[in-house]
């Protein structure tokens, strides 16, 4: 079961404002933050927030449930690479303000991860893909966040192809990178010993190795 079941359907006079925007041949995705359109952003903020019980798709920490300073909405497919996707509601979520700051650093340095696979992003397309296997990335609407990642104690480790690259193009282990893991993350000692020689491992292929186990270690432990 995906983690966003029902996507955001718009109230109509969101609708017809949408239209408008996407008839005007001089809206592009830089037109996102304009004035007109903040009843829209706050239709799908208010909803998402709702949905997703507060809290953000990457981080799976807390987003605000009133201030608007730290619930952003994401765009799953970024705007500014899929411009057509800028109101598809599939492509709509919340996340946290550090989890959006890391992705508006990406797109202002032109080096955002485009979620979409090859074979699905080579031109654009009428619809918005309708399946799991069209994304890179771990997507709310289509994955079970669990599935393909594990949280221990703010550590964050990769289940599947899909878990790795989501906490990759997320920095989601940036807390551990600044502060290091906790002494106590694990209460199992071949599991701490197997996280610590993952964590510490800089060369690829040993790291993949030592993350095979490290993955089985915890099949075992939390199946």
């Amino acid at each position: 079961m995906a983690d966003i079941e029902n996507s955001i359907e718009f109230s109509k006079k969101t609708q017809e404002l949408i239209k408008k925007k996407l008839n005007d041949s001089l809206f592009n995705h830089s037109n996102w933050g304009d004035e007109d359109l903040s009843s829209v952003r706050k239709e799908i903020r208010d909803y998402y927030k709702k949905i997703q019980r507060g809290y953000c798709s990457y981080c799976k920490q807390n987003v605000s449930l009133i201030s608007t300073l730290n619930a952003h909405i994401e765009h799953i497919v970024p705007k500014s690479l899929h411009m057509e996707y800028i109101f598809t509601p599939k492509n709509l979520c919340v996340i946290c303000a550090d989890c959006n700051q890391i992705k508006r650093d990406q797109e202002t340095f032109s080096s955002i991860p485009n979620p979409l696979k090859a074979n699905s992003s080579k031109s654009k397309r009428k619809f918005y893909p309708r399946s799991s296997s069209a994304f890179k990335v771990v997507h709310p609407h289509f994955d079970n966040y669990d599935d393909h990642i594990l949280i221990i104690k703010g550590c964050y480790v990769d289940k599947t192809i899909k878990g790795h690259f989501t906490i990759g193009a997320c920095r989601l282990n940036r807390k551990l990178h600044v502060f290091g893991r906790e002494e106590d993350t694990f209460n199992d000692d071949q599991l701490s010993e197997l996280m610590s020689d993952y964590l510490d491992e800089t060369d690829i292929f040993l790291q993949k190795e030592k993350l095979l186990k490290l993955r089985k270690k915890m099949d075992e432990k939390y199946k």
